[in-house]
């Protein structure tokens, strides 16, 4: 933000006044530029992160008797393997082709 700013208190101070259209032209161009990539501005990526608001299977959790849980993992672990499974084949069929279902 600061360097807008700067660039902004250039193009509009006395001295920019006293260039030529080139260099005029030149400082604009700049603000225009940093306005528009402060408009555009994405987070920085992070190794790790994914893309979308899918962000993946959701972590287990349960609440109860061990028996009661155990049971739980047993299908929470099943179900997240469907899912990494589905998930591999649609990338295998984005990126090559192969595993495509109908």
């Amino acid at each position: 933000m600061n360097k807008l700013i700067a660039i902004a208190l250039l193009v509009f101070s006395t001295n920019a006044y006293s260039l030529g259209q080139t260099e005029e032209g030149i400082l604009y161009g700049l603000g225009i530029y940093k306005l528009w990539d402060l408009i555009n501005e994405e987070p920085e990526w992070t190794p790790g992160q994914t893309y979308g608001s899918d962000q993946g299977f959701p972590p287990f959790r349960c609440k109860g008797d061990s028996i009661k849980c155990a049971y739980e993992r047993g299908t929470y672990e099943r179900e997240r393997e469907e899912f990494e499974d589905k998930k591999t084949k649609a990338y295998e069929c984005g990126r090559t082709g192969r595993n495509c279902e109908e």
